[in-house]
């Protein structure tokens, strides 16, 4: 059966011989045509220049022809475009270019056509001014100047039939076909001879070369014919075996160090003692903030060139006495912002002196927040402990506070007369119930704050949840006199979270945007999205977060107002990065405030 691959073959081998038959058809063509020409134009200018000889015998001199000694050459030249001759038209024109004499007499006396043509005409030499087919003959048209003395008296305009036109057109057709069954078969020939001739070695070479790929390498190239081969192969074989065994081990050796530069959590990035890149890492790319640069080597080049601490790290670590540099340096990035990172740079060895320069970077704000998130962690751990210690001491003493200012509440309601007396009396208990329901609702702060619970996560639209959150505080915002404005991204991916406690973090978040806009102002609610995480933000018009307080806004207990207990924003911390998302803000003195929340989508 045939396979894919011959009728590929025969394909190609059809396509390359129809292309070369027809190159050969078309400069057979071209040829033919171009001797034909040559042959039509001689014939034209012969036949013009018999006629010149005849009209021109004797003294003939243009010039002094007039309508009354014309006739005798009229009638010779109507003799010349006779029906039986080839000559289908014929006249003399003088060098003001006006018809003096022609086959037609009606034309005589008025102004040549083409006076371009008596221009061209200029030598002694006929000139062909025009070819063209009518029907199986080819008509061409012929000027030959007439001289006098080396002057130019006029010219002769011939217009000839080429009776043999009508043979070279059925001679062309008959030669151009059999030419071109002729190269057809010489082509078909010649690939059929150069299949056979080369068949058997490439058969060989084929054969050779998958012993070579094998496990075996014992095939060579066999037969009279393939000498040559099989003596190539046997001197190739063994290099080619320690070649396979060589690249095996390169690419082992390749892929173990790549995977090595993944697993390193620092970044990476290998010279050449031209500082030309060999290699970096992908947390390089993360450290220098460049993963939406499609081309990101030219990107860490453009990092050095505007940080020469580290070109001088590349520089000095060159030198054979320097084995390795260490650095804690502040880099700007491209983006603009600064990072502290800390360079470690080493010299690859080489025989005779080093052949690359390795640089690795650690992160260091990095690692100070993963510190801050560890002083953290242990600071709640604290405070777990602290509250199922004490807990119950501080809320029992608060029951028992509770009851006995209810108890004296009644008895100075029975007890007192003096109405006045009996105000204040009442008025300072209502300061202690209020301080008790405070100080529970502190310590109920504190227990959400400390205790972990099993968190219910449901696939949630973020468009939906701020909807329903509008709702809730609609009638506190009227109340305030603020505008709420609504700000949604469309095509928003979901989210999965406790709907609960994302609840509980952005009405935090607007209720102490109403307290930074004691006078009213306006509240706008957005979602959008920050590199495929979903962002809410809750902004307003209020006065700002002062900048001594801003380092301390997430902190535990610390507030700016005057009662309040400094939970919220922790506890709404607490809360986001529990969800593996992040809470920040941007504020500007006396314009307002925006709060941020990024949460990965489902």
């Amino acid at each position: 059966m045939f396979t894919k691959n011959f009728f590929k073959k025969l394909f190609i081998i059809s396509i390359a011989t129809v292309i070369l038959e027809a190159i050969i058809v078309y400069f057979l063509y071209t040829s033919i045509n171009a001797f034909y020409g040559d042959m039509s134009g001689k014939i034209a200018v012969l036949l013009t220049e018999q006629a010149r000889d005849v009209i021109t015998s004797g003294k003939f001199d243009i010039t002094k022809l007039s309508q009354y000694n014309k006739y005798p050459v009229r009638r010779l030249l109507k003799r010349f475009s006779s029906e039986e001759s080839e000559i289908l038209h014929i006249l003399l024109v003088d060098t003001s270019s006006r018809i003096i004499v022609s086959d037609i007499a009606d034309l005589e006396g008025e102004e040549y056509s083409n006076p371009i043509h008596l221009q061209v005409a200029n030598t002694t030499d006929p000139q062909i001014i025009g070819r063209k087919w009518e029907g199986d003959y080819e008509v061409v048209d012929v000027l030959l100047p007439l001289r006098n003395n080396q002057q130019i008296q006029g010219y002769l305009r011939t217009t000839i039939s080429v009776k043999e036109s009508e043979y070279f057109t059925k001679d062309r057709t008959t030669v151009l076909v059999l030419a071109s069954i002729i190269a057809f078969g010489v082509i078909l020939l010649t690939v059929f001879l150069t299949s056979r001739i080369y068949h058997s070695n490439l058969k060989a070479i084929r054969k050779a070369v998958e012993n070579l790929g094998g496990s075996r390498h014992e095939g060579s190239p066999s037969g009279r014919a393939n000498d040559q081969l099989r003596l190539s192969f046997s001197n190739i074989q063994k290099p080619l075996n320690k070649a396979a065994d060589i690249d095996a081990s390169f690419h082992e050796a390749e892929d173990q160090a790549k995977a090595l530069m993944k697993v390193i959590h620092e970044g990476l990035v290998i010279f050449d003692m031209n500082m030309k890149i060999i290699s970096y890492n992908d947390y390089l790319i993360e450290i220098f903030q460049l993963k939406k640069y499609l081309e990101p080597e030219k990107k860490i080049y453009q990092i050095f060139e505007q940080n020469s601490k580290l070109v001088e790290v590349y520089r000095r670590t060159k030198d054979p006495l320097m084995h390795n540099i260490r650095r804690a340096l502040i880099i700007r990035l491209l983006n603009g912002n600064f990072i502290n990172v800390q360079v470690n740079a080493m010299s690859i060895p080489g025989k005779k002196s080093p052949s690359g320069i390795i640089l690795y970077f650690k992160n260091l704000g990095l690692l100070q927040e993963l510190e801050e998130n560890l002083h953290r962690s242990m600071k709640y751990s604290v405070i777990s402990k602290l509250a199922s210690s004490v807990g119950h001491e501080i809320r029992n003493p608060l029951s028992s506070l509770a009851i006995h200012t209810e108890i004296v509440d009644n008895l100075v309601s029975k007890s007192v007369t003096d109405e006045q007396q009996l105000k204040k009396i009442k008025k300072s208990v209502r300061v202690l119930h209020s301080e008790v329901d405070r100080l529970n609702k502190m310590i109920g702060q504190f227990f959400n704050l400390a205790k972990s619970e099993e968190i219910k996560l449901t696939c949630e639209n973020t468009n939906n949840l701020l909807d329903e959150i509008a709702d809730i505080i609609n009638q506190q915002a009227r109340e305030k006199n603020i505008s709420i404005y609504k700000q949604f991204s469309d095509n928003l991916p979901m989210i999965t979270v406790s709907k609960d406690q994302i609840k509980q973090v952005i009405i935090n978040l607007i209720l102490n945007s109403f307290d930074a806009m004691p006078e009213g102002g306006d509240l706008f609610l957005e979602t959008s999205r920050n590199d495929g995480r979903v962002v809410i933000s809750v902004k307003d018009s209020g006065i700002g977060i002062p900048d001594d307080v801003r380092e301390h806004i997430f902190d535990l207990y610390y507030s700016t107002k005057p009662s309040g207990a400094g939970i919220g924003l922790a506890i709404s911390r607490k809360i986001i990065e529990a969800h593996e998302g992040k809470i920040y803000f941007k504020s500007d003195p006396n314009k307002g405030t925006v709060f941020s929340i990024e949460l990965p989508p489902s």
